[in-house]
């Protein structure tokens, strides 16, 4: 029995000792800090600039390299939605091919990951994304 004892504390204390380690997203990233696990959300450095709605996706993948982020795509998007992004950024994970055309493109940089999302400039056709949500 005692060894069993080191078995479930061990990873428990582990867990605790790291948790403490992560910052609070809300005070990083405010308006998306709900929408992702802390120890996931992005860390924005003082001199970065924040991404906003409405820009371009084009737009943010400057600043998101310009600061140090990497594309990460979860997954190797279809050659539709490569079309329907109307964008060759590598960071392009997927798009929705029915309803308001989502798109999510992801990021990494060290061991944070940022994913986000787009909707067409012009709703109902392929064309450049703005974004609307991040995490």
């Amino acid at each position: 029995m005692e060894g069993f004892g080191r078995v479930v504390i061990g990873p428990a204390v582990g867990g605790l000792l790291g948790a403490a380690a992560f910052f609070t997203t809300e005070a990083v990233l405010p308006k998306q800090a709900e929408a992702a696990p802390a120890h996931t959300a992005a860390k924005t450095l003082k001199h970065e600039r924040k991404l906003s709605d409405s820009q371009t996706i084009l737009e943010a993948n400057r600043h998101l390299i310009a600061n140090g982020w990497r594309p990460a795509p979860q997954k190797t998007p279809t050659p539709e939605e490569r079309r329907l992004a109307s964008v060759p950024l590598e960071s392009l994970s997927t798009c929705s091919a029915t309803g308001a055309g989502f798109c999510r493109f992801d990021y990494r940089r060290d061991l944070q990951r940022l994913s986000v999302v787009t909707v067409p400039s012009e709703p109902g056709r392929p064309s450049v994304g703005r974004v609307i949500r991040w995490w």
